[in-house]
């Protein structure tokens, strides 16, 4: 079964939670800042979040973020644990990012 392109899964996203929705497309600035500053292979949301000038949303709420990125398939969930999930963003591409920017407008 062919994967669901990121418009697909953005607007599955939009019908199931609107709330998520809502704040990826409200922070969305914010997560790529992070991504796109990033020097580790493997870092954990905590890790992304503390590279930021005093972000505007708590750890936990950037953390979520993050998830919802992995579940569009925009970044990917390297290990899944319980007090705190890596991301390999070693294949990050902005160019993912900014299509996503473009739906989420």
């Amino acid at each position: 079964m062919p994967a669901l392109s990121l418009s697909r899964r953005l607007e599955a996203l939009r019908e199931r939670s609107p709330q998520n929705y809502g704040a990826l497309r409200d922070h969305y600035p914010l997560l790529k800042q992070a991504l796109d500053t990033n020097t580790r292979s493997y870092p954990t949301g905590r890790q992304l979040y503390v590279s930021l000038e005093d972000p505007p949303i708590t750890s936990q709420t950037f953390g979520r973020l993050l998830a919802l990125l992995a579940d569009l398939e925009v970044v990917s969930l390297y290990t899944e644990r319980s007090n705190a999930n890596r991301y390999d963003v070693r294949h990050y591409d902005s160019t993912d990012f900014d299509l996503l920017e473009k739906k989420l407008e």
